[in-house]
């Protein structure tokens, strides 16, 4: 092939692409992007209040924010000014605006093409396409924790570990329990059973913590199976339980099952 005929259909690959990319900033799929993007972040600052409404005998709250990412190089854009653009009205975009967006996914469609190349890995462009589009990798979550009346920090690594073990345990279920509550949001009928399951659960964390992480599954309308060594539920946040007391003496070929009823203030042994 011809220099002359390889630039050129450069030149053709660059046409379509920019009229792919046009496409992208027409008034439907924009506004997809950008409604799924503020539901994003509406859905980020729920999580992030009721965190922060939790209260712990360690007075530590967390918080989550959710960044735009800084473009990685000249030829992209910024997540923040990209979703500017994006947020336009049709016909308020200039040139100027199109040729950057244009230059932006191509820029991002390329890099990913190459990294597969790489490895030897099949490349699809319309699946490299939708993971240019794919806006949950625009942003970036940061959480934060804050000590009573300090200032809140970002939770890095080195923080967490400088946590104690409740602490840690804590900064754990108080986002996983938002992120849960948040999906179960999704669904359309709202009278479908909100399960959660957890193996050894809340290991680590003190009589006290363990209390309020039972007033967080309550308040959240869970229905949870728990299992642990030492963990029985019975607190005055839990206003009922039914309990199976797995045992297994030693050598024994039989495992023995032992119910109990917790009705809020004691619990009972169930009739055999």
């Amino acid at each position: 092939m011809s220099q002359a005929t390889i630039e050129e259909t450069e030149l053709l690959i660059q046409k379509k692409d920019r009229e792919l990319f046009e496409d992208i900033l027409s008034q439907t799929i924009s506004q997809q992007l950008t409604d799924r993007i503020a539901k994003s972040r509406k859905w980020v600052e729920d999580m992030s209040a009721l965190m922060k409404a939790i209260d712990t005998s360690m007075g530590l709250s967390f918080s989550l924010d959710w960044k735009p990412c800084k473009a990685e190089n000249e030829a992209e854009l910024d997540a923040a000014e990209l979703e500017e653009i994006l947020l336009r009205d049709r016909v308020l975009l200039t040139m100027e605006d199109i040729e950057k967006v244009a230059e932006h996914f191509r820029n991002k469609i390329r890099a990913e093409k190459m990294r597969l190349e790489e490895a030897n890995t099949t490349v699809n462009y319309m699946d490299l396409v939708r993971d240019a589009l794919d806006y949950r990798k625009w942003f970036e979550f940061h959480m934060f924790y804050r000590r009573g009346g300090e200032t809140r920090k970002l939770l890095t690594n080195a923080a967490f570990n400088r946590f104690s073990g409740g602490e840690k345990a804590m900064a754990m279920y108080v986002p996983l329990f938002a992120a849960v509550n948040a999906q179960y949001k999704k669904a359309e009928q709202k009278d479908h059973p909100r399960m959660i399951a957890l193996d050894e659960a809340f290991a680590g964390v003190d009589d006290k913590n363990i209390s309020s992480m039972f007033a967080l599954v309550h308040k959240l309308d869970f229905d949870y199976i728990m299992n642990s060594q030492a963990l029985w539920g019975c607190f005055d946040t839990v206003r009922g339980l039914r309990i199976a007391e797995l045992l297994r003496p030693q050598n024994s070929k039989v495992v023995s099952v032992i119910r109990y009823t917790w009705n809020g203030r004691e619990r009972i042994l169930d009739e055999q």
